[in-house]
């Protein structure tokens, strides 16, 4: 089962994994008998010593989002200036990781649709993320991992990237790579 729900793991978060994205969420509906504090300690034993964590960020009718990310990618996120402004207009006050993660967290559990601040958590650019509220969604110019709304080459670039890393971690773990090795230290 362990490899099962590791396999989820590598499909959803190989380019976090890589050390090229923020973070990543994803799903996970629990199978009877699996513990989830047990799946938890597992990734964390294994990803923490590469600046990699997992944490529950919210639940809804037993289905569980999972947040994967590199701690210190998050805190440049907190750092920088722009997102900070960014975040206060949805109530963010503190902005070191722990702060960031309780609150989106908080957000997370009392949003009926997943809160417009997410795209900053998955390292979207904070221009698509600004410019995806402003839209409602709509008049993007590119749609792929995130509604493109400026620098289409670029973000076309990040795409095929992502596409590519997932690509090859799949294949990787599928041959019997383990998690250890598949995540870069950062």
């Amino acid at each position: 089962m362990t490899r099962k729900l590791d396999m989820c793991l590598v499909r959803h978060c190989a380019p976090t994994l890589a050390g090229l994205k923020a973070g990543n969420l994803f799903c996970l509906d629990l199978c009877e008998g699996v513990v989830l504090c047990d799946i938890l300690a597992h990734w964390n034993q294994v990803l923490n010593p590469k600046g990699v964590l997992a944490r529950v960020i919210a639940e809804r009718h037993g289905r569980y989002f999972i947040y994967v990310y590199r701690n210190n990618a998050l805190q440049n996120l907190g750092n920088c200036c722009e997102v900070r402004d960014f975040l206060k207009g949805f109530g963010y006050m503190g902005f070191d990781v722990d702060s960031l993660l309780n609150f989106f967290q908080k957000r997370m559990t009392h949003s009926v649709c997943f809160p417009h601040e997410v795209g900053v958590f998955l390292g979207y650019p904070l221009q698509d993320v600004k410019d995806f509220i402003a839209y409602g969604g709509k008049n993007y110019k590119l749609i792929g991992c995130w509604k493109v709304y400026n620098d289409v080459p670029n973000c076309m670039h990040i795409f095929e990237v992502y596409k590519k890393c997932r690509k090859i971690f799949n294949e990787r773990f599928e041959q019997g790579d383990s998690l250890t090795n598949l995540t870069v230290a950062c």
